[in-house]
């Protein structure tokens, strides 16, 4: 066995896996930091959002380590995992760590890892550290959103979220979930009912992989239904999260009697094959028992909304995506056994750097369902972020990083949204730089986590400590 699972950030990252910790189902991980604490004699508080503050006490400058609780749980089409109670069941190979046919969660578990590295290790002994581990990042921020005012005391505040070693990033997109839910009645059709269902597809995070031609299910599955006139839906569902890419979804729907439905599809599946990178995607139509339906004025109304709604890369510019929309979720479920009609939410996930942009964005989305008559509330926007080049800690990045590993690195400013902007803007004159290891494919069954840069990014962050702690 490699000799980098022998180590303490390893080790760290490997007992994180084996505690259970979807968004919203932290109370776990929660207590492991506690007893984590406790172990090592840190003092530990925990505010009314969930969020944990453990800290290293010293004579030095005070520097802030962040990162957050949850993971994303996305399987394989047809894995029987429950992320609320079981741990991962992890693989190695040429020291690249996976899930098998989960995510691996090392977004954010290999920030917490070094976070924990850096509270014990001896190198360190009289510096003083803050390790702040917030809860539901990947369902909206929630913790960095309500994190306690004024607790934080560190003014320089090194994010441990990134996922590409040769980066340090020195700001984020702007981002925010767009809520919508129609209200449908089902009635009973005398037309020729379907299921239909794609799985398969690559996903990804919904601003790393946006502009990688990656086919988003829900979008493909309106669009097939959308092809028929007189299409009535019985059910639709797709994605896991919103910020995911769908990489599968299914519906049952009824069509005019008579309709070559299986024609149509075949079509479908040569132009999505052709169309996108997704060697892996699988389509299936079969005929069904007949269910109540909503009207095909309900159903035509639903799909044009999402049709409609941006989704994708739509701006660029000198950093790379600066705007973009992904159609996250579509969940259905019946009202009640004696209530013929369905509740359907649907979550779009928009993102830019330009905070107007953004804004824009927010209202088309909103106007777009509402104008099909679903309630879609406008939600609370988190805004971008942007370190100035001059700030100290950038230029202490810059330099630590080109000690340490004998380059430049690549300074950038992410897509993805990041906790920093929230968390600086209750620490009036905090800086703020994001590093991290190299994760490819985060938000999906493919995630892993290069061991090699783990161990790199940990003493890269011990030293990054030292010099901002002066």
């Amino acid at each position: 066995m490699s000799e980098l699972t022998q180590t303490e950030e390893f080790r760290f990252f490997r007992q994180l896996t084996q505690v259970p910790r979807p968004s919203g189902h932290l109370d776990r991980i929660r207590a492991y930091i506690r007893d984590f604490a406790a172990e090592h004699g840190l003092p530990c508080e925990e505010d009314e959002a969930g969020n944990i503050l453990v800290r290293r006490e010293g004579t030095t400058r005070t520097v802030v380590l962040q990162g957050h609780m949850d993971i994303v749980p996305t399987c394989v089409p047809g894995k029987d995992f429950d992320f609320v109670s079981q741990p991962l069941e992890l693989s190695i190979e040429d020291d690249w760590v996976t899930a098998e046919g989960t995510t691996l969660g090392a977004d954010d578990g290999a920030g917490l890892a070094l976070i924990l590295c850096a509270l014990t290790d001896p190198s360190l002994d009289g510096y003083s550290i803050e390790g702040l581990f917030t809860v539901d990042e990947e369902i909206g921020l929630i913790g960095a959103t309500r994190l306690q005012e004024d607790w934080v005391t560190g003014k320089m505040l090194i994010n441990l979220d990134n996922e590409d070693v040769r980066e340090i990033v020195i700001g984020s997109a702007g981002t925010a979930d767009v809520e919508a839910v129609f209200d449908f009645i089902r009635s009973v059709d005398n037309g020729d009912s379907y299921r239909i269902e794609i799985s398969g597809l690559r996903g990804g995070h919904s601003a790393m992989e946006i502009d990688g031609n990656r086919g988003n299910a829900i979008l493909l599955l309106a669009g097939f239904l959308k092809s028929f006139d007189g299409v009535r839906i019985s059910s639709f569902n797709g994605g896991t999260a919103p910020n995911v890419i769908p990489l599968c979804a299914k519906a049952e729907f009824t069509v005019p009697a008579g309709t070559d439905v299986y024609s149509v599809f075949d079509e479908f599946v040569a132009e999505m094959t052709e169309n996108f990178d997704e060697p892996d995607m699988t389509m299936s139509l079969t005929g069904c028992d007949a269910t109540p339906s909503w009207t095909s004025a309900e159903s035509t109304s639903f799909l044009d909304s999402l049709l409609m709604c941006p989704n994708g890369v739509l701006e660029r510019d000198e950093y790379g995506v600066k705007t973009s929309s992904n159609i996250g979720i579509v969940s259905c479920w019946p009202l009640g056994n004696d209530e013929p009609a369905d509740l359907v939410r649907i979550v779009v996930k928009p993102r830019s750097s330009d905070y107007d942009r953004l804004e824009e964005l927010v209202d088309t989305i909103c106007a777009i369902f509402r104008g099909r008559r679903a309630e879609a509330e406008r939600p609370e926007i988190i805004p971008a972020w942007k370190e100035s080049e001059e700030n100290r800690i950038v230029k202490t990045a810059i330099s630590i990083y080109c000690d340490f590993f004998g380059r430049e690195p690549i300074v950038t400013v992410t897509h993805g949204g990041l906790e920093s902007s929230t968390i600086k803007s209750r620490n009036p004159g905090m800086e703020a730089v994001s590093v991290g290891p190299t994760i490819i494919g985060a938000h999906t069954p493919d995630e892993r986590l290069d061991l090699r840069t783990l161990t790199q990014m940990k003493g890269y962050v011990l030293e990054l400590v030292k010099a901002l702690s002066r």
